[in-house]
């Protein structure tokens, strides 16, 4: 429900953290990763937590760009819960790419990004956050590597808030070479719409349905498509 048009995004403001969507407990433990390296807060948290306020997660996602500064908080980040009352197991470990249990559903991932970021993180409340722009872009590289439905839910409210999609594919090939429309037309053709995440904002899956099947026309045209 808002404007496309290039004055939207530069009234653009982000606000403060949805704490249904980060606990404070969880927003102090990023906190205290980022006082030990230089990471930044992305994927549903980022989004929805601190710019958009329509769904929940239990994921919280945090990228660096130094594989030692990686490795370094990987072995502190248990103390580092700890001390803000918050338990860390690691289960998963695969190098880049480590998860974190912290009870009660939430899930932490801290991820090893070699790819450089397309604008400087932006801070709420005191937390680092992934710039927009790279939020946006990389929720387009999501369609590629998943079949989540809160991905097209996140796409169908970055619409809402102003932000065309298509307009975020030339920003998304620089994460992703394999961004293409045709290809992105084909997924989406079958692309989930349930289950649907936990909303904050009220969404009928028959709208997400419609949503997907514009999105994959308008992708087929981006191509050259019918």
């Amino acid at each position: 429900s808002g404007s496309t048009g290039p004055g939207r995004h530069a009234r653009w403001v982000v606000g403060s953290f949805d704490h249904r969507v980060v606990p404070p407990a969880l927003l102090d433990l990023v906190r205290a990763c980022q006082r030990e390296a230089d990471v930044h807060l992305g994927g549903g948290a980022a989004l929805s937590g601190a710019h958009l306020h329509h769904r929940l997660t239990r994921d919280l996602d945090l990228f660096l760009h130094d594989r030692s500064a990686h490795r370094h908080l990987v072995r502190r980040l248990p103390e580092l819960a700890s001390s803000v009352g918050v338990g860390a197991i690691v289960v998963r470990d695969g190098g880049d790419f480590v998860r974190f249990s912290l009870g009660e559903g939430f899930e932490l991932d801290l991820i090893h990004d070699a790819v450089p970021d397309l604008g400087p993180p932006e801070r709420v409340d005191g937390v680092v956050v992934e710039s927009l722009a790279d939020l946006r872009a990389n929720k387009l590289t999501c369609l590629l590597s998943r079949a989540e439905p809160r991905d097209l839910v996140d796409l169908l409210f970055l619409e809402r808030a102003g932000f065309d999609v298509l307009v975020d594919l030339q920003p998304a090939l620089a994460k992703d070479a394999g961004i293409d429309p045709a290809v992105l037309a084909w997924l989406l053709s079958s692309f989930p719409v349930r289950p649907l995440p936990e909303m904050l904002e009220p969404l009928d899956e028959s709208v997400l349905l419609a949503f997907r099947d514009g999105l994959a026309a308008r992708m087929r045209r981006a191509a050259g498509g019918s």
